[in-house]
């Protein structure tokens, strides 16, 4: 856990600083408030900042810029919809490299073998919440069809 992100924000944004570069620096500073608001939120008191969570806060925060580049091109602000698209472009190299479908696949088998298959079945939400938990970076929805796919 020592490559989090929350660690070196700072250096970051006055390395940004220090370069001039402007939308990194917006796009570094976007990040560490969205870390900040997350540790003061009432509903993660106790909890640490990990590696899972920072990865979570920044494909939420690619998402809501996704929407607004939808939004801003519907209204035909192409201006607005590249600084955006910018913005996306530097969130996501914060990001590691999305889980692949073989390791999907993989952390199935291995979940799958250490437990009883009925019971998988039974509660199929909770073994997608577990290869999640093995495979913070996979998205949500490949990871139900492979399970559902499997388990059927």
């Amino acid at each position: 856990m020592n490559n989090l992100i929350n660690d070196k924000i700072d250096m970051l944004i006055m390395q940004a600083m220090k370069e001039h570069k402007k939308m990194r620096l917006e796009a570094l500073r976007a990040i560490k408030a969205a870390f900040l608001n997350w540790k003061t939120d009432k509903n993660n008191i106790g909890k640490v900042l990990d590696e899972n969570a920072e990865i979570q806060i920044l494909k939420r925060m690619i998402k809501q810029r996704e929407e607004s580049v939808d939004q801003y091109r519907t209204a035909g602000r192409a201006d607005l919809a590249t600084a955006e698209l910018d913005q996306i472009a530097i969130i996501d190299e914060f990001l590691p490299a999305e889980a692949t479908e073989a390791d999907i696949e993989k952390a199935f088998e291995e979940i799958r073998t250490s437990g009883d298959l009925e019971l998988i079945k039974a509660n199929m939400g909770l073994f997608v919440k577990g290869i999640k938990a093995l495979l913070p970076t996979a998205n949500g929805k490949l990871v139900a069809q492979i399970v559902s796919s499997k388990l059927s």
